[in-house]
């Protein structure tokens, strides 16, 4: 690859990253956080210009990310994540060594890390997690009532489950559709009065 276009490719990551930066901030609100012009933002922003070494420095201390990834060296905002330890995510022994054979060979089938990244990242997911918590928690309940109980109870308790196993469900709805979102479905369940499918 040519000297000019690796630079290219440095300059366009550059201007990514910097855009995520920004985010939903005005252009007024984000120069004057980094301390520069609105001129000089903007041009870093449309890609005219490519900041020096001291900048680059700048901008990674002001907002706690890692040079590399700014110039779209490293897919880690923060260079001290790439090398988290299982300990620090609070992984079992068990799914890290199922996510690294996942990771290293494509098995065990179905377990894609990028996948459950993607799962980690929506903005569902930790309802989802909090609502499969509320199951085990009532599952657990259950069971302790069901020691010696009437086994006329049993229907309600089931009942009680079944209600629990919905709710998990609905959240998992929103949970795909923020992952694989279908835009012409969604408006047609909303046309309709329909936001969850049919039970």
């Amino acid at each position: 690859m040519r000297r000019e276009e690796n630079n290219g490719e440095i300059f366009r990551a550059f201007q990514k990253s910097f855009q995520d930066l920004q985010g939903s901030m005005s252009l007024e609100a984000f120069a004057k956080k980094l301390g520069m012009s609105q001129a000089l933002a903007r041009s870093y922003l449309t890609g005219t210009r490519f900041p020096d070494t001291q900048v680059l420095q700048k901008i990674s201390e002001l907002w706690g990310v890692s040079v590399d990834w700014l110039l779209g060296r490293s897919a880690f905002r923060v260079k001290e994540n790439e090398r988290m330890t299982v300990r620090e995510m609070g992984l079992s022994e068990k799914a890290a060594v199922l996510l690294q054979s996942a990771h290293n060979t494509g098995e065990p089938e179905g377990l894609n890390p990028q996948l459950v990244s993607a799962m980690i990242e929506n903005e569902h997911f930790a309802r989802f997690m909090q609502q499969i918590q509320v199951y085990i928690s009532r599952a657990e309940e259950v069971r302790e009532k069901l020691k010696g109980a009437d086994p006329g109870m049993l229907d309600f308790y089931s009942y009680r489950l079944r209600a629990e196993k919905l709710a998990v469900t609905d959240v998992l709805h929103d949970l795909l559709n923020g992952m694989a979102p279908l835009p012409e479905l969604q408006e047609r369940e909303k046309a309709k009065g329909v936001e969850k499918p049919p039970k």
